[in-house]
């Protein structure tokens, strides 16, 4: 694989940055587009889902960094309309999956659970609100709901309203994502021959958590996924 030195996945919290070694990828998190920028030198993948922070990243971009957006899905990953639909990282996650069949979760702000078959052909997915959005949502709709910090708590019954709304959250997140990789498995028809892979801000929590063993962590996939498409560009 002649990689890209660095792949760069723009997300509307966080900036993944990876540095690639030896066919490696050295995984770095920023939360602002201009502390990436200032990374980066060499050849430069992107992908991106949030075009204001990926226009911050690009003018803050050294002039030694040779930066490539990337936008083109392989024609060969899946039905045109659908990748014209989805977005570039979700495609990012498609390719990494390959050859299939595979499913990804991916958990941030958002959370996709992504499918590719047999065939190496991306299928779709689910988009659904991770946690923190999820809350920010349910305290937006509501008059007296705390605004928190959401993340792995016991799930246990809250004897108070903040204890509450942080099990009610995380459970509710977990057990989501559960329920739609299944659904996912049943939409493949490969039973237990699946790969299952957890990435992104809160994937290992839910692998940990998860009542489905046998599922893979890896931080890195989406730039696993952005070095292939930059190869096939």
């Amino acid at each position: 694989m002649s990689a890209a030195a660095f792949t760069v996945d723009v997300g509307n919290s966080s900036v993944g940055v990876a540095e690639w070694s030896a066919g490696q990828p050295l995984l770095r998190r920023t939360a602002e587009p201009e502390q990436a920028a200032a990374l980066l030198h060499g050849d430069v993948a992107v992908v991106s889902v949030a075009p204001a922070r990926l226009a911050r990243l690009l003018a803050a971009a050294p002039a030694a960094a040779r930066v490539r957006v990337l936008a083109e899905p392989p024609a060969d990953l899946g039905e045109s309309g659908l990748l014209r639909s989805a977005g570039s990282d979700r495609i990012a996650v498609a390719l990494a999956l390959r050859p299939g069949p595979a499913v990804a979760v991916d958990a941030g702000t958002a959370v996709t659970v992504e499918l590719v078959d047999a065939q190496g052909r991306y299928r779709g997915g689910f988009i659904a609100p991770g946690p923190r959005a999820a809350l920010a949502g349910l305290v937006a709709a509501t008059a007296q709901l705390p605004a928190l910090e959401v993340g792995p708590v016991p799930l246990a019954p809250g004897t108070g309203t903040r204890a509450a709304l942080l099990a009610g959250t995380w459970g509710l997140a977990l057990g989501g994502v559960d329920r739609l990789v299944e659904e996912a498995l049943a939409a493949l028809g490969a039973g237990a021959s699946v790969r299952v892979v957890a990435t992104g801000g809160w994937g290992e929590a839910w692998q940990r958590a998860s009542r489905r063993s046998g599922v893979e962590y890896d931080p890195a996939l989406v730039h696993r996924g952005i070095a292939r498409w930059r190869d096939l560009a």
